[in-house]
């Protein structure tokens, strides 16, 4: 581990084992109580899409989600004759991802252990940009990028990242329908019940790593006696350690943050508690769920330390936690670190066997998770 290339002054072991500040806020539980009863409210239902968005045509279904804004997604269902046991939601990173139907590519050997596959698009991303406009989020009409657009209303639930959450949020609840049997009547035959169990498993990377670590604290404990998500897997995972990339980098989105913080020194507080509202490590605490992460030593866009504070703060079994560790993470760096990237690809399809509980699924795979590991 000490050949891990890495950044602050930070050894390998102290980059991986770093931890962010968990506490939350003065306004946390009261802003998520009302976030949360909003999205109660809400009665997302997953449609084959009939009226084509241009910006991502190949995009096959959508829900439509917080402030009635339309989330297109992707679903790829399992090989003819190969029954449903559980769906896979899947969340994209921060630059602008290739086409949903590109992704499928790289989804078949998930979908051959019998998982339904949702790849969806937040608003404002190709395939959910039709009603992105007037006091939604119009990304070619606002000199900021996404992330910070609505950060500094003088109304919390102006922030286009809390809306977000919801179209993670509302997507894991059309799938867990979806595998009951409701609302699935213009659906494929799939949809009809054949999962002996609703389970729903979240993968995100880097902004969607950040995401998914939050949806699934946020959708903890709303069922009697279990979880609505049933494994997570993070890569490179953002949204975390804000307090921290504050005062140590000045990169990514932590620069974006810190220049709008810095232009109202007035409010200078009340907008690091407002960030802090969407921390990661603050939720990953209500986080426990089989896991596994990509965590790199370096990283120039999300700083790998708070990448690793995200998955050191999620309070899942430690038997229940698998790190898969690369050199560098988002680029691609050399032969070895693509090579490392494809290993943990290959890992998920395993992970995601609904038919085997993780720590049997991994436990093969441990020896590889080191950066010694081949």
């Amino acid at each position: 581990m000490d050949s891990i290339p890495t950044d602050f002054g930070l050894d390998a072991v102290r980059t991986y084992s770093h931890v962010g500040d968990p506490t939350p806020g003065p306004e946390h539980s009261v802003f998520w109580n009302a976030w949360f009863e909003r999205l109660r409210h809400e009665s997302p239902v997953l449609r084959k899409r009939t009226e084509v968005d241009e910006s991502d045509p190949s995009a096959t279904h959508e829900f439509i989600s917080t402030h009635g804004v339309r989330i297109g997604c992707r679903l790829v269902t399992p090989p003819e004759g190969t029954a449903v046991r559980a769906s896979l939601v899947r969340v994209h990173g921060y630059s602008v991802p290739k086409s949903l139907e590109h992704e499928e590519r790289s989804l078949h050997e998930i979908c051959a252990r019998g998982v339904a596959v949702l790849s969806i698009r937040l608003r404002g991303y190709p395939g959910s940009r039709r009603d992105t406009n007037g006091n939604l989020i119009d990304l070619d009409a606002n000199d900021r990028s996404w992330v910070a657009q609505g950060f500094d209303s003088y109304e919390h639930k102006d922030w286009v990242l809390t809306h977000a959450l919801g179209d993670v949020c509302n997507a894991v609840r059309v799938m867990r329908n979806a595998l009951l049997g409701r609302d699935a009547k213009d659906l494929d035959p799939w949809m009809a019940g054949e999962a002996r169990r609703p389970d729903v498993f979240l993968h995100g990377r880097s902004l969607g790593g950040g995401l998914a670590t939050i949806a699934a604290a946020q959708l903890s404990g709303r069922m009697l006696g279990r979880t609505i998500v049933d494994r997570l897997a993070i890569e490179v995972p953002s949204l975390g350690a804000w307090r921290w990339r504050l005062k140590n980098s000045g990169i990514g989105l932590s620069g974006e943050f810190a220049s709008i913080i810095e232009a109202t020194p007035d409010r200078r507080e009340e907008l690091i508690d407002r960030l802090r509202l969407m921390d990661a490590v603050v939720h990953g605490r209500k986080v426990r769920i089989p896991t596994i992460s990509m965590l790199a030593g370096r990283d120039e866009v999300a700083p790998a330390p708070s990448a690793a504070a995200v998955f050191n703060a999620i309070d899942a079994d430690p038997g229940q936690k698998w790190r898969f560790c690369i050199p560098y993470g988002h680029r691609h760096g050399d032969t070895h670190n693509t090579r490392r990237v494809a290993l943990f690809q290959q890992s998920l399809a395993d992970f995601f066997d609904p038919s085997r509980c993780p720590m049997d699924s991994m436990s093969d795979w441990e020896p590889r998770m080191r950066m010694d590991g081949s």
